[in-house]
């Protein structure tokens, strides 16, 4: 087979992906990859990382993970790699890989793989339990992709956030929270509409069968019965149509939660032991504990207390399963990863005893490689707080004069924002340096949450902290400032430890950059200590 036909035929695979025709677009490309051309190298990665990307939407996680191991030297098969383990729950490789595939983007300077890196780093922390960090992660990545005009990325990240919206309204519900769970219902629903239409202009099924589920799921939790059936019926077509066993299950799960909410128990508990009866074998395990529980829920609102009581200690069986399942899952897929790099190391013993030469260049190259890393650990180790994981004040004094200066070149302003935790040696003093540590080190992740990845964030001294925005306006960035001042008060610091109280003082400087960045310390400085003497737990702008 020529390069020619080969291009056609990856040309026409990643064609049927799009439409989300994804069984015809993996048969396509297994057959072309194995008639790809010996000398077509990138040819074949790149059809190894679509593999990998495609892999996960027919549920075949193992043989996503044996592409995208072939491929990890490309942001693309990385990013796969990172979705698969967050679907078997391994979130800390998940999260290993979406970084890795994020630092790869980042030095090519390519926005698109940068985003889906973002994009799946937040589907990291979503196996992690951590919507909230899930929803900025995906933010961030959606900021980037829209210029580029990548309508799957943006549709991914819409839907992303849809769903955690999603998680984070369930969450609200079960703490009774009644504020955050009205936020919640209607981020849920904006950003599933906003999902479903960028879905229908795209032509793509398996993106319209999958936004309009989270916008019936969105419906339901607004208690919108009669707007949810149509799309109801919408996504099942589709699903039953194009062989998405998930959705279609969902959707009966959805409808028996309709008929269950319009007082018809009975039928509804006909609908869900129809399906636990028929499709007990092929239900994934998630929708499986689901369906259990919604049975538990619906016998219980019959009056039927025993059978309720027999579904919920079948759910609680099955989450002791699913847990076993899982772990004999990612010890599977911790052997494919292994084998693979057995094999690897197969092919590379064989060669080193033909190419001797080319053995001693690899292991200099190695060597080489060994030290690089040790260096940036070392490096990494003089920059950074072991506290809080933040910047230290060797790396802020060393950055902030090239910021000051990139901003004169740029002609942008510049701000610098020195804050210090109130009364923080009475927080010591009172519930002990243990807990004064963990002050600090929840204050960081407030700060790194808030604070753009392009900005300098550092901590300075005890409990100091500088923070530096580049290109933000001056107005911006007090707005900033007071946003961080105002989420360091409302945070529910008693949960570290009762009647804990942190409140913090903020001086900011913003403006033209400097001719010398001790000058714009200064000016914070004196504007710290007018927040201080001026009664704490303030920003004052100098």
């Amino acid at each position: 087979m020529g390069l020619k036909p080969f291009e056609e035929s990856v040309a026409a695979a990643l064609a049927e992906s799009a439409r989300g025709d994804y069984q015809a677009a993996t048969e396509r490309l297994s057959i072309a990859l194995l008639q790809c051309p010996a000398s077509h190298q990138r040819g074949r990665a790149r059809v190894l990382a679509q593999l990998a990307h495609d892999y996960p939407r027919l549920g075949n996680l193992q043989a996503s993970v044996r592409c995208a191991s072939d491929a990890a030297v490309q942001a693309d098969a990385l990013t796969s790699l990172s979705f698969v383990y967050a679907q078997l729950l391994m979130g800390r490789d998940a999260l290993e890989c979406g970084l890795r595939a994020l630092a790869c983007a980042r030095s090519g300077a390519d926005p698109v793989r940068e985003a889906w890196a973002l994009n799946r780093i937040g589907v990291a922390y979503s196996s992690l339990d951590n919507p909230v960090q899930a929803c900025d992660t995906t933010a961030q990545a959606l900021e980037i992709a829209l210029p580029q005009g990548n309508s799957e990325l943006s549709f991914s990240c819409l839907n992303n956030q849809a769903y955690y919206w999603l998680s984070r309204r369930t969450e609200a519900h079960r703490r009774q929270d009644a504020e955050a769970l009205a936020f919640a219902r209607t981020q849920a629903r904006k950003l599933s509409e906003q999902a479903t239409a960028q879905a229908r202009a795209s032509g793509s099924h398996f993106q319209v069968a999958v936004a309009v589920s989270n916008l019936v799921e969105a419906l339901l939790g607004c208690e919108e019965y009669s707007a949810a059936r149509p799309l109801l019926d919408e996504f099942e077509a589709l699903a039953r149509q194009h062989g998405y066993l998930a959705l279609q299950l969902q959707a009966t799960v959805q409808r028996a939660l309709i008929l269950k909410a319009n007082g018809q128990i009975d039928a509804a508990l006909r609908q869900l032991q129809t399906l636990m009866d028929s499709q007990r074998d092929r239900l994934p395990p998630k929708l499986l504990r689901g369906l259990i529980y919604s049975l538990y829920e619906t016998h219980k609102a019959c009056g039927d207390y025993r059978a309720a009581l027999d579904h919920l200690e079948r759910h609680t069986e099955l989450e002791r399963q699913t847990a076993r399942d899982t772990m004999a899952l990612q010890t599977e897929v911790m052997l494919i990863r292994q084998e693979v790099e057995q094999a690897h190391a197969r092919a590379e013993h064989a060669m080193q005893d033909v190419q001797r030469e080319r053995k001693r260049a690899r292991e200099l190259e190695r060597d080489q490689l060994r030290l690089r890393d040790q260096a940036a650990a070392l490096d990494r180790a003089a920059h950074e707080d072991v506290l809080t994981g933040l910047h230290n004040r060797r790396h802020a004094e060393f950055a902030l004069p090239l910021l000051i200066e990139g901003a004169r070149q740029a002609g942008k302003p510049i701000s610098l924002a020195m804050l210090d935790v109130d009364h923080f040696k009475q927080v010591n003093d009172d519930f002990g340096h243990g807990v004064g540590d963990r002050v600090l080190q929840q204050l960081a992740q407030l700060l790194r949450q808030k604070v753009r990845s392009a900005d300098l964030l550092a901590r300075v001294g005890g409990e100091e902290f500088v923070i530096a925005l580049v290109g933000t306006q001056p107005d911006r960035a007090l707005e900033i400032c007071e946003r961080l001042r105002q989420a360091v008060a409302d945070y529910p610091w008693g949960q570290v430890a009762p009647g804990l109280r942190v409140r913090v003082s903020i001086g900011l400087a913003a403006g033209e950059p400097p001719a010398e960045a001790r000058l714009l310390q200064e000016r914070s400085d004196r504007a710290l200590y007018a927040a201080k003497r001026s009664g704490r737990d303030r920003v004052c702008s100098g």
